[in-house]
């Protein structure tokens, strides 16, 4: 949409180190987000609130709040925070809808990548010696927001649905959790004498 606010910052030498430390170690760093978050977070607040809807909506909120301390949002404003608790509403969905992490754990890894690999600025979180640079004096737009979060996602959550045949929307989303009771994980202690 603005060409004329990047510049050409490929370097070989240093692209190639870049891309091999991002290439290692962005996987490493979206995976223990997504453990945390989309794992053992959004299962513990289930197991409590004994719904999906409530773990989803808190984990995603969470999620976002943990980047309000990223230099975007001090350069943007509060307003790129409907762009990261988005994300996580988004991610969180793919995971309950699919009953797994793996498209979460790309699509977090992909993106990340992505940042770090092709377009930097000096006023992001990633300042890398990426391919291109944005030098434009940085600024939200409406659309810039709601691109990704209210046209992108719900494009990528059809394309998902019918790929992966994602059904029961409405219970998998909102449905309740059953919890087994405490007597359930009884230790069966067995007779091992001869």
């Amino acid at each position: 949409m603005n060409p004329e606010g990047y510049e050409y910052n490929f370097e070989l030498n240093r692209f190639i180190i870049l891309a091999i430390i991002a290439i290692v170690l962005i996987p490493i760093q979206t995976s223990l987000e997504e453990y945390i978050f989309r794992g053992y977070l959004m299962q513990g607040f289930g197991t409590l609130a004994k719904n999906r809807w409530f773990p989803l909506l808190l984990t995603s909120l969470i999620f976002g709040m943990l980047h309000i301390a990223n230099p975007e949002v001090e350069k943007l404003g509060y307003a790129i925070m409907i762009y990261y608790i988005g994300t996580g509403l988004f991610l969180g969905i793919i995971t309950l809808m699919d009953d797994g992490m793996e498209l979460a754990l790309g699509f977090h890894a992909a993106n990340n990548l992505f940042t770090a690999l092709l377009v930097t600025a000096n006023w992001t979180a990633f300042q890398t010696h990426s391919i291109l640079k944005d030098t434009a004096e940085p600024a939200l737009e409406f659309v810039d927001l709601a691109l990704p979060v209210f046209i992108i996602f719900p494009i990528l959550l059809f394309i998902f649905g019918k790929v992966y045949k994602w059904t029961h929307w409405k219970e998998k989303l909102f449905g309740k959790i059953e919890v087994p009771a405490s007597e359930d994980y009884k230790i069966i202690e067995s007779d091992t004498s001869i």
